[in-house]
């Protein structure tokens, strides 16, 4: 559903038809499919053994056009989520994102994935788990997939592997696309990093020294109602870094001490950080990354 912290008339429409039909095909767990995507079960192995994590993950298939929501869904929207139902003294790590993408809808920014995409978590099975038998993993999954509206999505998903002893599993038809995507996920700032934000009227500064010249910077905010979504984000490149200048969201009513998210570099790495806000009175200021230290 559209979340209630955001500002009126900012919502897409809402088509209550809620869907699951289970595909089975060869070579493959068990899919549920609804409105423009599916979405599955997969794992990174074939078997598992005791007392040793393994990978699953949901792996969402989208029509073209279509997207489902990061964390911070942006200017609308709701990301996944998972009820994992296991076998006793398992357990599930929560769910990884992927750096998401600047979503365009005509006045709207949302940050979300299209295409396809791979949500992942560890589990870790007990050590008393014995070789020779088969154990289910169970998961419910809601989500919403939007472009103009919005349809929800409800799936319970199950997947039976095997357990044995010895060697690590066999890798899945899926292991490559477990690689690339935890690959790609965002990582900590490097300890050389220099990050702070000054406040300066309507806009953020974000001040980044990476040691090196950066010519392009996008921000993902952790927090909704910080930052204006759809507003463009100017990079003013240097010779060790870039400041990147945000716009303050109207509903950012109370002083922040930190700007959290994602800040994602021409590369296309992304970084997680939390960078202290300052009030700044000279632009001289600001535009001086040395004088903050990332916060973790």
């Amino acid at each position: 559903m559209p979340r209630s912290d955001r500002a009126p008339g900012r919502h897409r429409a809402l088509l209550l038809i809620p869907f699951v039909c289970l595909l089975t095909m060869a070579g493959k767990s068990p899919a549920a499919a609804g409105p423009h995507g599916t979405v599955d079960l997969i794992t990174d192995e074939t078997s598992i053994q005791s007392a040793r994590s393994f990978w699953a993950g949901l792996r969402f298939q989208l029509e073209t056009g279509w997207h489902i929501y990061w964390i911070n869904p942006g200017d609308s929207g709701e990301p996944p989520e998972v009820r994992w139902t296991l076998p006793a003294g398992f357990h599930a790590g929560p769910l990884n994102w992927p750096t998401p993408r600047r979503i365009q809808d005509h006045s709207l920014v949302d940050y979300g994935y299209q295409d396809e995409v791979l949500l992942p978590a560890q589990i870790e099975p007990p050590a008393t788990l014995g070789a020779g038998h088969e154990v289910q993993l169970r998961a419910t999954v809601k989500w919403l997939v939007c472009r103009e509206i919005c349809l929800p999505g409800r799936a319970d998903l199950n997947l039976t592997l095997p357990v044995v002893k010895g060697a690590r599993g066999k890798p899945s038809a899926w292991h490559s696309l477990f690689a690339k995507t935890r690959a790609s996920l965002p990582r900590p700032t490097p300890d050389s990093w220099r990050l702070f934000v000054t406040l300066e009227g309507q806009r953020f500064l974000l001040n980044a020294d990476t040691g090196k010249p950066e010519t392009a910077a996008i921000f993902f905010p952790s927090e909704p109602n910080q930052v204006e979504n759809a507003a463009p984000q100017k990079v003013n490149s240097s010779s060790r870094g870039f400041q990147l200048e945000l716009q303050k969201s109207d509903l950012l009513l109370k002083p922040v001490q930190r700007l959290a998210g994602l800040l994602v570099l021409a590369s296309g790495q992304g970084y997680v950080i939390q960078a202290p806000v300052a009030a700044s009175n000279s632009k001289k200021d600001s535009l001086n990354p040395s004088r903050g230290r990332v916060e973790r």
